[in-house]
């Protein structure tokens, strides 16, 4: 179909659904560029074609662009909100199904109260269709349990979950909520049952990894990821999870060759220069770890993860003056951050700042009583 669809685009290009067509065998076979291309072309060509507007806005999703996806939303739902109100009422599923992604781009974006303003008028937008009303409050408990209210996040999830017993998504959403309310144990259940429902379930095999973790079977969950890139190589949050469970298992050589093929592919990808630099680090390559903190930190300029990280290297290599800003303006971006205070607390250690050391490393266990490189910089 794919080639009787490309040589009748061919004959003619002006023609909007050949390149929807082709646009949908392109998300199918994994070509999201591609799919994202012709799905513009077809808007090009038929503006009105709202389920190109929405397979386009759903791709961004899946490339991680929840910018480009939120922008392109929040348009079609205006768009559409005012054709309903002109009597268009075809359009009602199409409402909530976009007014849903949009809430969802929106708690992406780290916006969550607002995602829950929007998610909030998508369940009403959604009447009696049980299984959009089980979706939506399901991506009501994922911003809820973002925003720490982890009780009434599970009862959402909960009451999703009744709407929508057999969707892997919404069972894997309560299994995301109880690993994050800190009930890792509890959610093993529901996330399995995902996996029962779509065994290929990426995003389900790295939050079982996540709870497997946290029941200390670290074996467990490297296999889970492990599964997650045989399946697909690519799958970036699949590569950082896996490198930093290496990392802090100090198998650093294994961490560095699970992010090579990434960092080949995508050499300005922050998060994995970061995941690079933590490994180099561990093998004490201070200098080759350097050089990676600050390309992350000249294309991510006020990413505290990385500015803290290339602090610690520098007072690996003795430059523990330098060191000293870039931890402040790490914690001032994520003020009480147990990790980034432990850190603090080290440099200012190096700089022979004791008082201010011991308060910093305290503070730091006072967030996370856990917190092993504060505990050994207290030692030392």
């Amino acid at each position: 179909a794919e080639g009787l669809w490309r040589k009748a685009l061919a004959k003619d290009p002006n023609e909007p659904m050949l390149s929807y067509n082709l646009g949908l065998v392109a998300r199918q076979s994994g070509r999201l560029d591609e799919a994202a291309r012709r799905f513009r072309d077809t808007i090009r060509k038929a503006p009105a074609h709202v389920e190109a507007r929405l397979a386009l806005a759903s791709i961004y999703m899946d490339l991680g662009r929840f910018a480009a996806a939120e922008r392109e939303l929040a348009e079609f739902v205006t768009n559409v909100d005012q054709a309903i109100e002109k009597g268009a009422e075809n359009l009602k599923p199409l409402q909530a199904r976009a007014r849903n992604m949009l809430g969802y781009a929106l708690y992406r974006l780290g916006h969550h109260a607002p995602a829950i303003e929007v998610l909030d008028i998508a369940l009403a937008d959604a009447g009696d269709d049980a299984t959009r009303r089980g979706q939506v409050l399901g991506d009501r408990a994922l911003a809820l349990s973002a925003l720490g209210h982890h009780d009434e996040a599970t009862a959402n999830a909960r009451q999703a979950l009744e709407l929508a017993p057999d969707s892997a998504p919404v069972n894997h959403i309560l299994g995301f909520v109880l690993h994050h309310a800190g009930q890792p144990g509890e959610a093993i259940g529901p996330i399995q049952r995902a996996l029962e429902i779509e065994p290929t379930f990426a995003g389900a095999l790295r939050t079982l990894a996540l709870a497997q973790t946290a029941l200390g079977k670290s074996e467990d969950a490297v296999d889970l990821l492990q599964r997650a890139l045989r399946q697909t190589p690519t799958d970036r949050d699949a590569i950082l999870q896996l490198s930093l469970l290496h990392i802090e298992q100090k198998q650093f050589d294994e961490a560095l060759r699970v992010l090579e093929p990434r960092l080949t592919e995508a050499p300005d990808d922050v998060p994995v220069l970061n995941n690079q630099a933590l490994a180099l680090r561990g093998l004490k390559r201070f200098d080759e770890a350097r050089r990676a903190l600050k390309r992350a930190s000249r294309l991510a300029t006020d990413e505290p993860m990385v500015l803290t990280n290339l602090g610690c290297v520098l007072v690996d290599l003795g430059r523990a003056a330098e060191a000293r800003s870039l931890h402040e303006r790490a914690l001032r971006t994520l003020p009480g951050d147990s990790r980034l205070l432990g850190h603090y607390g080290a440099c200012l250690a190096a700089l022979g700042e004791k008082d201010k050391a011991r308060e910093a490393l305290d503070a730091a266990l006072a967030a996370n009583p856990n917190n092993a490189e504060a505990l050994d910089a207290l030692v030392k």
